[in-house]
């Protein structure tokens, strides 16, 4: 169904793994994805990133909105923080807030569809060396959820995983029920989460795509970006720009660009209500595979109804 991402969109995201660079280019790039792939304002409703998360499984970096298998993702990543030109300047003592939410497809109606959590970890930190990027610090952190690899039900489409680094202040306090260390992954609305506990300076963010099986609902595509488009690039000194189009195609500037368009496929399925506290909001049914540290085995569930 969809295309699989040039040679140029992968060889950019290694780059971010290997040095510092994070241009305006760059962020806007991002800011263009998240939109293009109905994020922003659906699921996010401000997206003001000043960095870019870099997500690596076995070793490779992802390029932003690509399209991988269950399998890829099974396991925990490796999660590091580039700071945008803008961005202040990190220190050892600050602390994060880091997440990966099931977004679901593309077309979901996100004010009244729970996401899915498949990780969440509070006061997590950098550890800082001489240049970014810096690698998060789970020394001293909160693990809520424990990372659960996605697994999203056969035929409901590709469904968008959101990686999202919020700062946390001296007054953050976790919410009572995502207080408990080794909380269980399920369903949850982000927007409540942001607001219960005040986060709202986003950091970072990336996001990635998984899909079981062929889609047997309706597709409703995005556009592709071209970097060439974006604002910051005529702006930004050192970096050129390319681009391809297509399904599932990337957009980069040149040695540090991720700005993959966001291809997505849309599902419209809908499922149990999960209590008082969101009366109005629906999950999805949805299939899980277990890969954090220290959990192993597989959830299997595709709860669809009302």
């Amino acid at each position: 169904m969809f295309k699989l991402l040039s040679t140029l969109a992968l060889a950019a995201a290694v780059s971010y793994a290997q040095n510092s660079t994070v241009s305006d280019t760059d962020l806007a790039g991002l800011e263009a994805n998240f939109a293009n792939a109905q994020l922003v304002p659906q699921f996010l409703s401000t997206f003001n990133p000043q960095g870019i998360l870099v997500v690596e499984y076995n070793n490779e970096a992802i390029t932003i909105g690509q399209n991988l298998s269950q399998d890829v993702v099974s396991s925990f990543p490796s999660i590091l923080y580039s700071p945008g030109p803008e961005a202040d300047t990190p220190s050892a003592s600050d602390l994060f807030t880091i997440f990966l939410a099931d977004a679901n497809p593309v077309g979901t109606d996100e004010s009244t569809t729970l996401q899915t959590r498949h990780w969440l970890v509070n006061s997590a930190s950098l550890t800082i060396g001489d240049s970014a990027p810096y690698a998060i610090n789970y020394a001293n952190a909160t693990s809520i959820t424990d990372y659960a690899g996605p697994g999203p039900a056969a035929g409901s489409g590709a469904h968008r995983y959101v990686f999202l680094m919020y700062a946390q202040d001296s007054t953050f306090t976790a919410p009572a029920n995502l207080s408990t260390p080794g909380t269980a992954l399920g369903t949850w609305s982000v927007s409540d989460y942001l607001q219960e506990t005040g986060l709202s300076n986003l950091i970072a963010a990336n996001y990635m795509q998984v899909e079981n099986g062929v889609a047997t609902v309706s597709v409703a595509a995005t556009t592709a970006v071209d970097s060439a488009t974006l604002a910051a690039a005529s702006t930004t000194s050192g970096s050129g720009s390319a681009s391809t189009s297509g399904s599932g195609s990337a957009s980069t500037s040149a040695g540090a660009s991720q700005t993959s368009a966001a291809t997505t496929s849309g599902a419209s399925a809908a499922a149990s209500s999960t209590g008082a506290a969101h009366a109005t909001k629906h999950e999805l049914g949805w299939g899980i595979v277990i890969g954090a540290v220290g959990i192993t085995g597989a959830v299997l569930g595709a709860g669809l109804g009302f």
